[in-house]
């Protein structure tokens, strides 16, 4: 188990950002789940330098949080505990119980934790070997700097598909839910809905339960 101390709204926080598999900021977290549960402060410095969650300044200096390599291993390890947090309650118990079922799912047939939120493509209960993910995310890299001007420019991921043709869809949109997790590469939904074209509709990776149009990826 990762040597740290987490406090039960840590723990809770870190399995949000685990089943979302996506980008939250704090509003988000308090609107959709629960007032006052935010990452401020000591706690944010503290599971970012125990590398369990990323974090990006967003428009108007807002926070948006991701699950780390790190925090992914920490909630697979989390599953694995058969021990209850002090102070988790009647609701605590019964979480822990499930995750005790899943961590069982997982080990029966193989799967990961990313497999299972992560959006990492699979096929027929295995993951697909068409075409390698890190094939994938080269062409995907590739076909941006095609597309964009400049290294960090946002493009339309209907521009993305084009170059793209050919390769299955499921496989480029699960490895592109996985590249958000790397830095430089962010993935958003147009906010001005009104401007969109029904090839970005169609053209649009959902995230979580939101369709993100746009793509951005600096220079690695």
């Amino acid at each position: 188990m990762t040597e740290i101390k987490l406090s039960v709204p840590e723990r809770m926080l870190l399995f949000i950002l685990m089943v979302r598999n996506e980008e939250l900021s704090n509003p988000q977290i308090e609107k959709e789940y629960a007032p006052g549960l935010k990452l401020v402060g000591k706690d944010r410095t503290k599971l970012q330098e125990a590398k369990l969650i990323e974090s990006r300044r967003g428009v108007r200096g807002a926070y948006f949080f991701t699950l780390a390599d790190g925090g992914w291993r920490w909630c697979r390890e989390e599953l694995q505990n058969r021990a209850v947090p002090a102070g988790a309650g009647s609701a605590g118990q019964a979480l822990y119980a499930l995750f005790s079922g899943l961590e069982g799912y997982l080990s029966r047939t193989g799967r990961t934790l990313q497999q299972l939120f992560g959006g990492l493509p699979e096929a027929d209960g295995k993951v697909s070997a068409a075409v390698p993910a890190d094939e994938i995310e080269k062409l995907i890299r590739r076909s941006y700097r095609l597309v964009a001007e400049n290294p960090g420019d946002w493009i339309r991921l209907a521009d993305l598909r084009h170059a793209l043709d050919g390769l299955d869809r499921a496989q480029v949109d699960g490895v592109l839910r996985l590249m958000t997790r790397l830095p430089g590469v962010r993935i958003e939904e147009e906010t001005n809905q009104k401007t969109l074209s029904p090839q970005d509709r169609a053209a649009a990776v959902l995230i979580g339960n939101r369709e993100q149009h746009l793509l951005s990826i600096e220079d690695r």
